[in-house]
């Protein structure tokens, strides 16, 4: 990603934390109503943007984004053609005996129509560009019509048929464009990874780009024109595609050495649609923050909360936010060391980013979407399975709770616990044992054979997850990192009591851990948002703390876990989008790429 794209996106991520902030101040001032309007136009204007900029967004599910990661193929789609380089483009790709898919522009397709069909003739697959590369994301119903039917119609001119792809200039897009190609039986096509040729620079390092974290069900971005006219004497160098032309052989022996195989679109394999559930939770993990919100407002005295948030000693705030980044790294070390068995090229980085990037993806995804976040990071760093890599979240999530048990039932050794601690204790116990037992009994089944079905595969996958859960060490090692994240936590709630003038109380920071981590078990909003807030509220409460003082704390403890994970977040994106995020590592061999 080139880095003026890198610090655009950095400044939008900044802008929308920057916004929500406000919106959490305007409520916590006295003025909830601003506050949550705020909020709410932030959420529906960064989604909106979403899904008009960011080519692989798509709610619905029903565009073209990515081939089934469990198979080794991968997709070479040019876009932007035909150009000056077709011919060269077309000859490479006959050399290496591969099919690509042509996303044609209609007024290239007008200049040159005997490129269109010597790629036709050649076997690839010819698709819709559009007509004149105009931006659709903010087009009406009569320019989206034109843009599509006359490149359409450009194409069959050219003596070929279209295929029913269509591919948005630069991938933006539209609920319109939807359903202007929905109604033409077209299907919008995105793409895995963008190699950015149009930057020219140089074959080598298109080829890089190109190979980097090889994985199965790649669609691959690259040009063949610039939507310039293909018989023009002299084109311009930026308008050249000869670099791209060079760069195939070698991007074809790459992929090809780690055992995978081209194909075009039509031949690529979609994953399985996600059920409509997904949709369905998110709505009601809204709807649920939104009552809790509500209830919240109406039983407390929000000035009250106020007074007490302004009055908070920042130097501690600052100093519980800096015990949480500790307690993330511990958390990272914990999940670390039990995918390395079954990921041995995963680095601890790439572990830290992973957990990071998924639970900031929690903060504005609801329904604990941050366990399938992390583990969908990881597995474009480490090159592994995405379903072995959940299986490990599962296996972490074991992890921590026997370490918190243990931890909680050492505590009680030392201090009372109130009955509704021990109830929890004890439910957390034969639901972590049952868990446990499980992961035992799915561990030592075999796995399934490489021509068995979906569903086999995708099993033995998750079964993969669970080896280190047959080694004593390497749990015993998660259990220690599980301790020391445990024990970061109960400082972080320690760090909070004195910052908003309470007195420091282990016992009361341990019930504030208790409290919260149950609340995290059935949270459906966005980052816990109001679940979080209501459990600490009714445990404080428990212990005779006034409800205004009882929110207030509420409120800064969630606020220091918050924080330091929007911020790590934007600053993952600052040093490259996704693939900060994920810290991909190229040239996965091909047993971890599929």
């Amino acid at each position: 990603m080139p880095l003026r794209k890198q610090a655009l996106l950095a400044l939008a991520l900044a802008a929308l934390v920057a916004l929500l902030a406000a919106a959490a101040l305007l409520a916590a001032r006295g003025s909830p109503v601003a506050g949550i309007a705020l909020a709410a136009v932030t959420l529906a204007i960064a989604v909106a943007a979403a899904d008009a900029l960011w080519p692989a967004f798509d709610p619905g599910g029903t565009s073209l984004r990515a081939g089934r990661r469990d198979r080794a193929e991968v997709a070479l789609t040019f876009d932007d053609g035909p150009g000056p380089d077709t011919a060269a483009v077309l000859d490479a790709l006959d050399r290496a005996g591969v099919k690509a898919t042509f996303f044609v522009l209609g007024r290239a397709a007008e200049a040159a129509p005997e490129l269109v069909r010597e790629a036709a003739r050649r076997g690839h697959l010819v698709a819709q560009h559009g007509h004149g590369h105009e931006k659709l994301h903010l087009a009406g119903p009569a320019t989206l019509a034109a843009e599509i039917d006359r490149g359409a119609a450009a194409i069959r001119a050219a003596g070929v048929e279209p295929a029913p792809f269509f591919r948005a200039p630069h991938g933006f897009k539209s609920a319109l464009l939807r359903r202007a190609l929905r109604r033409r039986g077209l299907v919008l096509a995105a793409w895995t990874r963008g190699v950015w040729d149009t930057e020219r620079p140089g074959a080598a390092a298109i080829a890089e780009r190109a190979c980097a974290r090889m994985r199965g069900g790649e669609i691959l971005l690259l040009h063949d024109g610039a939507g310039e006219v293909a018989g023009e004497r002299e084109p311009a160098p930026e308008r050249r595609r000869e670099q791209t032309a060079e760069a195939i052989p070698e991007i074809v022996r790459r992929w090809r050495a780690a055992g995978f195989r081209f194909v075009t679109l039509d031949r690529l394999e979609r994953p399985p649609r996600a059920a409509g559930g997904g949709v369905a939770a998110r709505l009601g993990g809204l709807a649920v923050l939104t009552l809790l919100i509500t209830l919240g407002l109406r039983h407390a005295d929000v000035r009250g909360v106020a007074r007490a948030l302004a009055g908070a000693d920042p130097a501690l705030l600052l100093a519980a936010a800096l015990a949480n980044v500790a307690g993330l790294a511990a958390q990272a070390l914990r999940w670390h060391v039990l995918v390395r068995p079954v990921a041995p090229r995963a680095t601890y980085g790439a572990s830290f980013r992973a957990l990071v990037g998924g639970y900031a993806l929690g903060l504005v995804l609801p329904a604990r979407a941050a366990d399938p976040a992390r583990a969908h990071l990881h597995a474009r760093a480490s090159g592994s399975p995405t379903a072995t890599l959940l299986a490990t979240v599962g296996l972490d999530h074991l992890t921590a709770s026997f370490a918190f048990l243990g931890g909680l039932g050492l505590f009680g050794l030392f201090a009372p616990l109130p009955g509704w601690a021990r109830s929890a204790a004890w439910s957390t116990l034969a639901v972590a044992t049952a868990a446990a037992a499980l992961a035992a009994l799915l561990a030592r089944r075999e796995a399934a054979a490489a021509h068995a079905g979906w569903l086999a595969r995708t099993w033995a996958r998750l079964r993969g997850g669970l080896t280190a859960a047959g080694d004593p060490r390497v749990v015993a090692r998660s259990l220690a990192a599980a301790l020391v994240g445990w024990a970061a936590e109960t400082l972080v709630a320690l760090l909070c009591l004195p910052a908003l003038h309470m007195p420091a109380s282990v016992t009361v920071a341990v019930l504030m851990v208790v409290a919260t981590t149950l609340s995290a078990a059935v949270s459906v909003s966005p980052g816990n948002a109001g679940v979080f807030e209501l459990a600490a509220v009714v445990a404080l409460e428990a212990l005779g703390v006034d409800r205004e003082l009882a929110l207030a704390y509420a409120l800064g403890f969630h606020a220091v876990h918050v924080v330091p994970v929007a911020l790590l977040g934007v600053a993952f994106a600052a040093r490259g989008g996704t693939r900060a995020l994920t810290g991909a590592a190229a040239g996965a061999p091909p047993d971890q790429a599929r």
